[in-house]
């Protein structure tokens, strides 16, 4: 047996939480990056009570914990880019920041989930303010749904959103699942202004975690492309190609990243 050389590997940490259904959250970010060949870190900062139907219960991890391990994690490992997920306190949301300053360098991607695909909030209104204020003006690019879009700023209009998050200091972001005749139209906005616009055929069906595998496809691609448009574009294709083929558990389609 060969042994891998890990020193030739490059190193994304994930910074989110365990969905024991393993189809979404940390085990979905580990599951993409490994398919880009990138062994993917992990500190999980909160524990949750979740199912094909809903999202039961959140446990967060101790805050002094949680900074022990991101401290150690990147003493031992260099890290090219950082994925944030579902954060569900204002102490771990504070430390995931005070981080993230630290890391100006290298690309962050954040996935704003407000709550669980099955229901059930990660972010209360206290919580999602302090994340707007404090955090997600430090990300490279945000990644939210049009729903998380619209809850992030209380609008219900796409362009009146960027144009608060542009206000907050927030100027990359990649809005998906917007419907327009029959199709999906995904929009990257840069300082306020559309640059891409990627339609792709809606599905019929929807799969559990592909916000946390589109959000882990475009850092993958980033650090190696260092190109946005380019990045988000090959991530587009790469949900494509795994989602055609989408598991069902009878109660919620999972993505089939085995083929």
């Amino acid at each position: 047996m060969s042994l891998i050389n890990m020193s030739q590997k490059k190193f994304i940490l994930t910074i989110s939480g365990h969905d024991p259904t393993c189809a979404a959250g940390m085990t979905m970010d580990v599951m993409v990056a490994n398919k880009f060949n990138i062994h993917c870190l992990s500190v999980i900062n909160n524990l949750t009570i979740q199912d094909a139907k809903k999202l039961h219960k959140i446990i967060n991890v101790d805050e002094k914990f949680f900074k022990e391990n991101l401290k150690n994690l990147t003493k031992n490992f260099k890290v090219s880019g950082i994925k944030i997920g579902a954060l569900s306190s204002n102490k771990i949301i504070e430390e995931t920041a005070n981080f993230v300053k630290t890391k100006s360098k290298i690309p962050i991607i954040i996935d704003p989930i407000i709550k669980a695909g099955g229901g059930g909030l990660f972010l209360k209104k206290e919580n999602l303010n302090l994340a707007l204020k404090n955090l997600y003006p430090l990300a490279t690019l945000i990644t939210p749904n049009r729903e998380e879009l619209l809850g992030l700023t209380g609008f219900n209009k796409i362009t009146d959103s960027i144009k608060k998050l542009q206000d907050l200091g927030i100027d990359k972001v990649y809005v998906t699942g917007n419907e327009i005749n029959k199709k999906i139209v995904n929009m990257l906005f840069v300082n306020g202004e559309k640059k891409l616009e990627i339609k792709t055929t809606k599905l019929d069906k929807k799969i559990h975690g592909t916000g946390c595998a589109l959000s882990t496809s475009i850092l993958c691609n980033l650090i190696s492309t260092k190109d946005l448009p380019k990045s988000c574009k090959e991530a587009n294709k790469f949900m494509e190609k795994y989602l055609s083929n989408s598991l069902t558990t009878g109660q919620q389609e999972f993505i089939n990243l085995n083929q």
